[in-house]
C-alpha cells in the first residue's frame, strides 16, 4: 500500500510540474503594485498568506495577483475599473456539457485553460481553445450552456 501511494504521488507530482505555464506578464515584488491594489486584495482576502502571492503587471494600470486557495488555484485581475476574480478549473472538472460542445463545434480544437471568472459578480465559464497556433475564448454559463465567443 505504501508503494502505492508514492507512486500515485510521484504521477501526480509529475504531471503538475509539466502542466505549469509561464506567464505572459511581468513578475513584480509586491511593494511595486499600487497600493489601492494591494489593499483590495487584503480586504478581499485577508485569510491568505501575502508572502505566497505572486504579483504580476501587464500595463501600467493592469495587475495580477495570483494564489492558491485550499480548494484551487486563482487569479485576481485589478484594473482602474474593476476587479476581476478566476478560478482554476482542472481539465478533469470541466462540465460534459462544455466538453460535448467543444468536440461538436470545434472539432480540430483542445481544451487549453478553463476558468470561473467573476466579473461585476456575473459568474461564467471561460475555456481557451487552441489549434495549431490559433486561439479562441468561449464564455458559457454556469450550468455549461454556450454564451459566446469573447475577443
Amino acid at each position: 500500500m505504501k508503494k502505492y501511494v508514492i507512486s500515485l504521488a510521484t504521477v501526480v507530482l509529475l504531471f503538475s510540474c509539466s502542466s505549469v505555464k509561464k506567464s505572459p506578464y511581468k513578475s513584480v515584488d509586491q511593494r511595486d503594485v499600487p497600493e489601492r491594489y494591494v489593499n483590495d486584495f487584503k480586504k478581499k482576502y485577508a485569510d491568505t498568506d501575502l508572502q505566497k502571492v505572486k504579483w504580476e503587471m501587464a500595463d501600467s494600470n493592469t495587475y495580477f495577483a495570483n494564489f492558491n486557495t485550499t480548494d484551487n488555484d486563482c487569479k485576481v485581475k485589478f484594473t482602474r475599473t474593476g476587479t476581476e476574480t478566476y478560478y482554476v478549473i482542472p481539465k478533469d472538472y470541466v462540465p460534459s456539457d462544455i466538453t460535448d460542445f467543444v468536440k461538436e463545434n470545434y472539432a480540430d480544437y483542445k481544451i487549453d485553460d478553463v476558468y470561473i471568472s467573476d466579473i461585476k459578480n456575473q459568474k461564467s465559464y471561460e475555456v481557451s481553445i487552441k489549434k495549431k497556433g490559433e486561439t479562441k475564448k468561449l464564455q458559457f454559463d454556469l450550468r455549461g450552456n454556450f454564451n459566446k465567443v469573447i475577443d
